[in-house]
Formats: C-alpha cells, structure tokens, sequence
C-alpha cells in the first residue's frame, strides 16, 4: 500500500494513508448528464451503501483493497483521500461512510487541505462504533491547487480508530450546478397547464386569445419587520409589492412583551400583525423561547425553580392564546443547541414540555426548531447537522409535535455545495424545511454582500426540500441587523436589486397566445393564483385558477 506524509498546518506531520489511487490527471467522472444525487443517509446502517457516482474522481481498485475500506488511528493515522489538480469554482460534492473503534461515539470532521495552505472542514459525522454513518458535503476553491489531501478528525482529538469506505468526489461546473437548479425549479416550484376553450355545444374554439397573469404565489418569501414599519405608508408599500411573508424581528420575544413580571405589552405586535392580516401576508411566530441566558428577561433570571416553571406556562398561554389561528409557525425553543438557560433550571425534558404546551394552546400552528449555523458552516461543533438532525428526533421520541426545521442562514462567504449537502440530509426527515433569517455579514462590501445573497437564495429555493425562505432585513433609520435591501428612503441597495431580480424571474408575470387546432393553449407557470381572460369574437371571459404542487399537467376547461 503506497503511503505518503503530508505537513497540515496546525497538525504537524502526519501520516495519511491512501484511500485509492488518484492518477496526475483530474478524471472527468461527472455522469454523462452531469446530474446532481440528492441521496443522504441519517440513520447509522450496518453496511456501507455504494459510493455516489462511483466514486467519482476518486479511484478505487488497488489490487491488494478491493473492498476500498481503510482503518487508521487519528493523532497518529488518518485516512485520507488525495487529489490533484482540483479546479477553481468548480462545485466539489464529497461523501463517505465511517465507523469508529475505540470510542462509542464522536464528532468526526472531513476537511481539505490544498496545497499544504491550510485545513477547512467540509463535512461532519456523528459517527458511531457500531455502524455506519454517513457523510456528506463539498466545496469551492477560491483558486486551483496541484494536490489536496482530504482527511478527517475526531473533535476531541482523543484516541480512536476511524474506518472510511465508499468515497466519492464529484466535481460540477457553475454551469452544470445552475441547470440542475433550473430544472429542480421547472419540477417542484413550476407546472404545465392547459386551457381548453369549446362554445356550448362542446366544439373546439380556434384562434381565441388567451391571457394568464399570476395574482399570488405559491412558495414564501418573506422578510423581518420592526416596528419602524408601522404608520411608514411607504415602507409598508414596498414591503407588500415583493413579498408575501414576513416575521417579526424582536416585538414577540419575551424581553418585549413582558419586560416586568405581569406588566404585558402586546401593542406593537397587534399593530404589526394588523398590518400583515390586512394585506394577506402570513406571517412566523418568532420566538416563544430562547435559551440563551443574555436574551432571557431579567426578572426571569432570578426566578426559583418553581416561579419560573410557573412563569413560562403563563408566558406560553398568553401568547398563544391571544394569538391562536393567527401565527402559521412557532419558533419554541430558539438556539438550543447553542444554549441551555432554561434546560439548566427546568431539567433535561424543559423543551419537551415547551412544545406540548404550545401545541395544545394552538394546535393549527407549526412547531419549529430554530437555530443557527446548521447550514452556514461545518466548523461549529455546536450544531452540525447530525446534532441537530439527533436533537429533533430525540424531542420527537420524547412525544413532542415538532413539524419543522428552522434554519436562520446568518452566512458568512457560502459554501454552496456543502449547504446543498446539508439539505439533503436534513430532508431525510420529512419535515418542511425554512430559512428563517437569511442575511449576508456586513464585513463584506456591498457588491459581495449581494453575489452571495443570489448564490444562498437561488440554491435555497431550488432545493426540493425548502419550502420557504424568509430574509433577516427589518429596516431601521441605523440600518439593519447585518444586511439591508435598500437604505432608509427606500432607494435599493445591490442586495434588494437582487431580491427584486429574483422575485421577478421566480413569478410568472404574464403568459397568452391563441388556441391551438385543438381549441387548447398550454404554458409553464410558478405555482399560485392565476386570472385567466380568454377572448373570441368580441366576446371575453374571465376566471380564477390555481397552480398547486403536482406532476401532471393541470388542465382547466372554459366555455365561450
């Protein structure tokens, strides 16, 4: 077996064993239609599945491994893939399967180290001993290198045995990566319909003028609001001409709505919920809950035990009680995988009990999780996605009725292919999938705030799974959390430029032809509500239809 020893900054030398031989040459091992493998895996299986797309441009078949397996001993071995000549912007989808000895359990971190410039994690695992846990992720290189070692690491560095098998690297080009999002979009947020124009005894009219023009869009895009909104006719204007979802930024959390004990304050949001009602935008309840200690009410802090049990039952039913039927979502416990104040005062089955009682106030309401760097990054140990994924299936076996993945997208620069990744396994669940906070660090210039606000938008609503999308831009006279869309006068910024570019090419602003010799004409159109004006001989009739989520086409019949 070929070894090869490699220095990694921050690890010293170690010695990496190859998984495969990779030839100087970079295998062009992309399918012949260049698609995209959405398979992900979250439960631990007692056999390795097959390697996605063979492999890829890793090779497999050294005569003395032919099953592909490798066994090392982290701090000292580590298993690890190596590539040459990796392209810049090309989209890398990495995944593997691994099992562990010495250990039960531990978080294992896949990274890449190019060109000996530094390791940045691609991938994480929970990984277990005694089956196989799946990985997946990926990557984009700001520029080529000539040879990169993928390796992988246990968190705590403590002694343990880590066994790889079924690798694969699958390259994409920019443009292979936005066909398969366009037609992801053509499939799961677009339908075919076909109008059918007869006169009253059933024959078919050809050459009638048909017109279509959307009124109302099926999939949620939304943004936050403050208070500022209220009495800003403007505001309120643009804000209802692009979206048609919104959550509130901080007027429902706890330190708002009841700053003293007993002394509730409910306002604000009536006014702002209000405004959303009379406009037909639904709107997120955010947040019920927050575990983290520096957002918690004051008064709250210094509760006994008993008080504050007794306080958050109240906290609960006064707000969903007032609100019952009006919120479409609640976000319970927000950031628990980063925070703990209440499971440290209440005990280990806190949220559980969140969740029950929440559900039983307002049962037609959504129940979220809700939590941060899930999707933006692999390097927090707090909340990879495994963690998360065991923390949402540990409150439902525990009994709670918990019906939706919150995913707050606070990016940095995005890793596009290792968010993709990340969806897939999250959609291994079942469970509606938001982007509840989506903004871009205001540490880039506005130019590169706005590329990388289209890259996270664009993969985000052409993921299969997502099935809304709500930005973190509430509006201030100071500015925004961390991205704004436009400034206070409402002129836009090259972030809501983007927005309003994509929120037109993701409508169907008006489609029409005339019917075919079949008396039919068809078109493509983005799911929602439809006007439908249909014209012959100076007559014309007018009728409603929608576009719902559906394989076949759509046929609607109209009678001049």
């Amino acid at each position: 077996m070929k070894m090869h020893r490699f220095a990694l900054p921050g690890l010293g030398f170690l010695v990496l064993w190859m998984l495969l031989h990779c030839g100087s040459e970079l295998a062009a091992a992309v399918p012949p239609d260049g698609w995209y493998d959405y398979s992900a895996y979250t439960d631990c299986r007692g056999q390795p599945e097959p390697a996605l797309y063979n492999g890829g441009i890793l090779k497999f078949g050294n005569s003395d491994d032919s099953d592909g397996y490798r066994t090392t001993e982290t701090g000292v071995f580590s298993p690890a893939f190596v590539v040459y000549n990796l392209n810049k912007t090309t989209m890398y989808t990495f995944s593997c399967w691994v099992k562990l000895e010495g250990a039960y359990s531990a978080l294992i971190t896949a990274r890449l180290a190019p060109d000996n410039t530094g390791a940045r994690c691609i991938a994480t695992v929970l990984a277990r001993s005694d089956c196989w846990a799946f990985v997946k992720g990926g990557f984009v290189l700001d520029w080529p290198t000539q040879t990169s070692v993928i390796f992988f690491q246990n968190a705590d560095k403590t002694p343990m045995k880590i066994t790889v098998a079924s690798g694969s690297l699958q390259p994409f080009t920019t443009d292979q990566w936005a066909m398969h999002q366009q037609d992801t979009i053509r499939k799961r947020r677009k339908r075919v319909a076909t109008i059918h124009v007869a006169d009253p005894q059933g024959a078919r009219v050809v050459g009638a003028s048909v017109s279509v023009q959307q009124t109302a869009k099926d999939f949620p895009i939304g943004s936050a609001i403050a208070s500022t909104i209220l009495g800003n006719q403007a505001y309120q204007q643009w804000f209802v001409d692009r979206f048609n979802a919104a959550v509130f930024e901080d007027e429902l959390k706890w330190y708002s709505t009841e700053p003293m004990s007993g002394l509730l304050r409910f306002d604000v949001p009536d006014q702002m919920l209000a405004f959303v009602r009379s406009h037909r935008v639904m709107v997120r309840g955010h947040n019920i809950f927050w575990e983290n200690q520096d957002a918690t009410p004051r008064w709250v802090k210094n509760l006994t035990a008993d008080d504050l049990r007794s306080a958050v039952n109240t906290r609960i039913q006064s707000l969903m009680t007032r609100y019952r039927g009006e919120f479409a979502h609640w976000d319970v416990n927000n950031e628990m995988l980063h925070y703990n104040f209440y499971e440290q005062r209440l005990g280990p089955n806190a949220s559980m009990d969140f969740f029950s009682v929440a559900q039983d106030a307002d049962p037609l309401a959504t129940l979220f999780m809700n939590e941060y760097n899930v999707i933006e990054t692999c390097d927090d140990p707090f909340s990879t996605v495994d963690t998360y994924v065991a923390k949402l299936k540990e409150l439902r076996s525990g009994g709670a009725i918990l019906e939706g993945i919150g995913l707050e997208g606070h990016f940095s620069k995005p890793n596009i292919p290792l968010m993709r990744a990340i969806l897939d396994k999250l959609a291994t669940l079942g469970l509606p999938i938001w982007f509840t906070e989506i903004d871009i660090s205001n540490k880039f210039d506005a130019q590169t705030q706005a590329a990388y606000l289209e890259q996270v938008l664009r993969e985000a609503y052409s993921h299969p799974a997502v099935s809304g999308v709500m930005l973190w831009t509430a509006l201030h006279p100071s500015g925004c959390y961390q991205m704004c869309l436009t400034d206070w006068n409402l002129a836009n910024l090259p972030t809501g430029d983007v927005v309003d570019r994509l929120l037109n090419e993701w409508r169907t602003l008006q489609a029409g032809g005339q019917t075919d010799a079949h008396g039919a004409y068809s078109f493509s159109g983005y799911l929602g509500e439809y006007v439908l004006t249909v014209s012959y001989n100076n007559r014309t009739t007018q009728s409603t239809f929608s576009l719902s989520p559906g394989d076949e086409t759509r046929h609607i019949n109209v009678q001049m």
